[in-house]
């Protein structure tokens, strides 16, 4: 459910469930954990580029299946999803989430837990159609763009922003024209790339320790 391919220095780390809009379930969560685990061992590789196959960076979590657990279960599982995004904004290299095509509820957090993210102007981002959760997904975004703007899209059912509106609010870093996405995310990559690895481990600590305080 995930691919990993190298380029140089760079790895992309590539949600692999097209069918599926790369809808996050157990075998992709696995998948993306091992890829996590290989390559933060991995000296050969400096930074990680997520993105997603097909017409969707992730559309969120995968409900199809879902049965209603009890709350020490919900509990249990939001702590876990909790415990991976984390880890990802704990990781000790840069991540770019390459964000295209749809990027709602879940997906969101994903992006919103890495480094840096770039976008293209056909991408929506935004919250499930159905008012389900409990603010979950939207205190994700208020780190990002501030908690009018998070209150005002997570108490709205289905709400959307543009790529560019995205760049404008502050989830995104950089929204560029379609068909540029790729060049684009790949060269900010390999410019960072270029800083040795423990300067960059440092640099990110000392960025992410600053956000948490």
């Amino acid at each position: 459910a995930v691919l990993v391919e190298k380029k140089g220095r760079i790895a992309y780390v590539i949600l692999n469930r097209p069918e599926k809009l790369n809808a996050l379930n157990a075998d992709l969560f696995r998948d993306l954990d091992y890829a996590l685990d290989d390559l933060e061992h991995d000296d050969s590789v400096s930074v990680l580029i997520i993105k997603g196959s097909g017409r969707a960076f992730s559309v969120g979590y995968d409900v199809e299946k879902y049965k209603s657990p009890s709350v020490i279960e919900d509990k249990n599982n939001l702590e876990k999803y909790t415990r991976r995004w984390l880890r990802i904004w704990e990781y000790p290299k840069p991540i770019i989430a390459q964000v295209h095509g749809y990027a709602l509820a879940g997906g969101t957090q994903l992006l919103a837990s890495c480094d840096i993210v770039i976008t293209d102007e056909d991408t929506q981002f935004g919250f499930p159609s159905l008012p389900l959760g409990g603010g979950f997904v939207g205190i994700y975004w208020g780190w990002h763009i501030g908690h009018q703007r998070a209150k005002m899209l997570d108490l709205t059912a289905g709400s959307r922003i543009t790529g560019r509106e995205a760049e404008q609010y502050g989830i995104a870093a950089k929204c560029v024209k379609s068909g540029e996405l790729e060049e684009e995310t790949l060269k900010i990559a390999k410019g960072i790339a270029k800083t040795p690895l423990d300067i960059l481990k440092l640099k990110k600590q000392a960025h992410n320790r600053i956000m948490d305080l």
